[in-house]
């Protein structure tokens, strides 16, 4: 019985927690779950055993590289059904080209009209100024109708400019996706030949 016993005494091998190979007859508790080998007495490996635990650096690591990997497959995703809705959208560059100048054109419908409130609210000012103008001129007091009238009519212009620029960010960002839909399109149709 001792011989068959020390005939298969295991001797265990692992790496610590600074990085050095260490061996033993007995693996250490704060080892368990970090990976070791079993090796025979000629030191042959007769059973690997993988890690099973991880430390918090490779924890971490591994949960920012399966982040990377998910947005990763949501990009992929995301340009899968926008291609296959490029091509079931659009059959020519010419297409692409005509919902362009569409979409612009509904934009600049927005500004004329946004344009048009600005020039009212511009006369309004300037009508209210004319009004202050006068009271003071006159010598008495500025009328509250005439100050509230004045003070609207700013804060339309200053309203009213900012819809104005988000309108004409809106046309770059049109002209831009549209130069981005007909590169892609492109692509697309020549993959296909």
């Amino acid at each position: 019985m001792l011989v068959y016993g020390s005939a298969m005494a295991v001797t265990y091998r692992w790496v610590d927690e600074n990085g050095k190979v260490q061996y033993g007859d007995v693996m250490p508790p704060a080892q368990a779950g970090r990976g070791h080998s079993e090796l025979d007495k000629h030191g042959r490996v007769i059973k690997q055993i993988k890690r099973s635990r991880l430390t918090a650096d490779e924890l971490e690591h591994q949960q920012a590289l399966t982040a990377r990997e998910a947005e990763e497959k949501r990009k992929q995703e995301v340009l899968y059904r926008r291609d296959k809705a490029l091509l079931a959208t659009y059959t020519s560059e010419e297409e692409i080209e005509l919902a362009r100048k569409r979409a612009i054109e509904l934009e600049n419908l927005n500004i004329r009209g946004l344009q048009t409130r600005l020039d009212a609210s511009a006369a309004k000012l300037a009508a209210a100024n004319t009004l202050l103008r006068q009271a003071q001129a006159a010598g008495g007091k500025a009328p509250s109708g005439h100050l509230q009238m004045r003070d609207e009519a700013q804060g339309e212009l200053t309203q009213i400019s900012e819809l104005l620029r988000q309108r004409n960010q809106a046309i770059k960002d049109i002209q831009l996706r549209f130069d981005e839909d007909v590169k892609r399109f492109i692509e697309l149709k020549a993959s296909m030949r």
